[in-house]
């Protein structure tokens, strides 16, 4: 008698970035053309959207898609990638250190906290509670990583205000790039997601309250611990590894 061959049950993940490399061979999905929502993709595909998110993120990174804030999700011709090759030094999101980023951030979004008070609708905050949802159910990293992305890109975009978000986009498209994406992985440890899931919902607390210095302040103290976690242990031995290499 024979033992049976189990084979490994596939990740949601792996099953939407198979279904796109697919659409992408195939020609479904044509260079310039438009891919589906991730609300589309993730019902089609009886998945979770930071499953989606994720599998976007990597096909991102390799230069096969590109997400625009406001128009959706498009797939890349050889053209526009060796476009965008030629324009990595004038491009800041491709070349932004560890710390140039953290900076960045502590510069631009503590001060979303005022737009959002001001602006955000209950949509927007019934955007941000699901996102939370999804950062308290991630059960890898990478799934964290992925609902961690969600969550400041909402905060981002309930600003309602183009520039702001474009302006935040930048940053968020360094955060994403690699070798930027393995650090972040690197200091993600589960005592840092946890505190995370925490500082993230104080976040919301303070914005949905309407308390805009509370929120600056929360939004703050969520960087001020993200840049610790990075200058020390893991974060700070990946970096110093960054730089050597």
């Amino acid at each position: 008698m024979t033992d049976e061959v189990v084979l490994p049950k596939e990740s949601a993940t792996g099953l939407v970035l198979r279904v796109l490399r697919q659409g992408l061979a195939s020609g479904r999905f044509r260079p310039g053309s438009k891919l589906p929502t991730e609300r589309v993709l993730a019902v089609d595909l009886s998945v979770p959207r930071t499953a989606v998110r994720e599998a976007l993120a990597v096909l991102e990174a390799q230069n096969m898609i590109i997400r625009q804030v406001g128009s959706g999700t498009f797939v890349l011709d050889e053209a526009t990638v060796a476009h965008s090759h030629s324009q990595t030094m004038s491009d800041p999101s491709w070349c932004s250190s560890p710390n140039a980023i953290m900076e960045a951030r502590l510069v631009v979004e503590p001060r979303l906290a005022h737009l959002v008070v001001s602006n955000a609708t209950a949509a927007d905050f019934a955007r941000l509670g699901r996102i939370l949802a999804e950062g308290e159910t991630a059960d890898t990293t990478a799934a964290f990583d992925a609902a961690d992305d969600a969550f400041h890109q909402a905060v981002a975009d309930s600003t309602h205000n183009a520039l702001v978000i474009e302006i935040y986009s930048a940053i968020a498209a360094a955060r994403r790039r690699m070798p930027w994406g393995g650090l972040r992985r690197r200091f993600l440890t589960a005592e840092r997601r946890v505190a995370s899931r925490r500082e993230h919902r104080a976040i919301v607390e303070a914005l949905a309250a309407r308390d805009a210095e509370e929120a600056e302040r929360a939004i703050l103290a969520h960087l001020h611990e993200i840049k610790l976690a990075l200058m020390t242990g893991d974060g700070r031995r990946a970096i110093e590894g960054l730089e050597s290499g």
